[in-house]
């Protein structure tokens, strides 16, 4: 008999965002809550005959305080979800930590990275030359580059939101390699993603040998008022 590995993805449901948010017992107020956005995109892989995963047409941002600001957790499947911790600094809000969870053939992949200089939002929020920034994984070196691009309005509902338009590219080394570019539409005042679209394109060495990664997503918020 053959040996066959089954992938499946599940959404990832808004309810049960919302659910293990209320499980956690976090104080309301200020941003804290789950946040829903309308989505489009996709993850795939080469591997075993290939494999790819669309996202659900609506997904969760979780939002709740951390000692050095804030973490929001995107989950668009039961094994795909993205948190990014965003820190208050002397430099404005910086990314510092970017934990980011894929699963495919029912194996589950992490890679935490630590970054430094990842300033999104500098204190004078004006277009800005590039600036560099590194993070660092178990396995993986990331250097790129942080372009503030200057303010922007974001439609939300019938509200115009001021936001501050990021773009960040990077490229992955050591044991994976490839690159990824995100351009992030924030709220000046905290960060919270208003919009986010990605690319990603990456050689990566998983369980299976190694395989070629492909991601495409973009997000748009939906409402500011979160779900408690």
């Amino acid at each position: 008999g053959g040996f066959f590995l089954h992938d499946s993805s599940q959404a990832a449901s808004i309810s049960e965002a919302l659910r293990r948010y209320r499980a956690s017992d976090h104080p309301s107020g200020g941003l804290n809550g789950v946040y829903a956005y309308a989505t489009k995109g996709s993850e795939s892989i080469s591997a075993l005959g290939g494999a790819t995963h669309a996202y659900p047409a609506k997904t969760s941002i979780t939002a709740v305080k951390v000692p050095c600001g804030m973490q929001y957790q995107w989950a668009a499947l039961e094994g795909r979800s993205t948190s990014w911790t965003f820190c208050s600094t002397a430099a404005g809000i910086e990314l510092r930590i970017s934990d980011e969870r894929h699963t495919f053939f029912g194996q589950g992949d992490r890679a935490v990275y630590r970054c430094s200089g990842r300033l999104l939002i500098p204190k004078k929020p004006t277009a800005t030359a590039a600036k560099p920034f590194s993070c660092r994984s178990d396995r993986n070196l990331e250097v790129g580059t942080t372009h503030v691009l200057g303010p922007a309005t974001v439609e939300i509902g019938v509200r115009r939101v001021p936001a501050i338009r990021v773009s960040t590219d990077l490229t992955i080394r050591i044991r994976d390699s490839g690159n990824e570019w995100i351009v992030w539409w924030l709220d000046p005042s905290n960060g919270l993603p208003l919009r986010v679209t990605l690319r990603s394109r990456t050689s990566r060495e998983m369980w299976i040998g190694r395989v070629r990664y492909r991601e495409d997503f973009s997000l748009r918020l939906l409402s500011l008022t979160p779900m408690h």
